[in-house]
This record gives structure tokens, sequence and C-alpha cells, in this order.
């Protein structure tokens, strides 16, 4: 596995290793921050997309945002009768 070098801040690192539990070791804790890091990233990307696709499906079908948010609002809150 390729390695690199990589400069951390005395506070940080001093940081870091007070977090530890048990026999982790600083670069332990930053590998598992950077897997959280990019699981994070590719669920934002994942939203985004979404985000798009639903925003040119609205757009497609010719409604604006209000016409959305009142649909949401009627669906939220049926009339009783």
């Amino acid at each position: 596995m390729p390695q690199i070098s990589i400069n951390i801040p005395e506070p940080l690192l001093h940081d870091i290793e007070n977090s530890l539990l048990g026999s982790a070791s600083p670069a332990d804790f930053i590998i598992a921050a950077v897997k959280e890091k990019l699981t994070s990233e590719a669920h934002k990307k994942e939203f985004w997309k979404l985000s798009d696709q639903t925003r040119a499906a609205v757009f497609e079908r010719g409604l604006t945002e209000f016409d959305v948010l009142k649909e949401f609002e009627t669906s939220r809150h049926p009339s009783n009768g």
C-alpha cells in the first residue's frame, strides 16, 4: 500500500492522542476519520445527484417551487371532508 507523509499541527495531534482508546494509534484514528469523510462525501454526491434529477423532473412537468410546496403541504394536511 502506498504511503504518504502529512504534517499535523501539534495541537491537533495532541487532541487525537487524547481521544484514543486502548491500543489505537494516531494513524488508525486518521485512517478511520478519512474513511468516514469519504463515506460522507459519497452520500453528499448521491444527494446532489438525486436533487438534480428531482429538479429536472419538476421542471419537465412545468411546476414551480410554489406548486411543489403547495402539493407537499396538501399531502401533509389533507382536508377532513
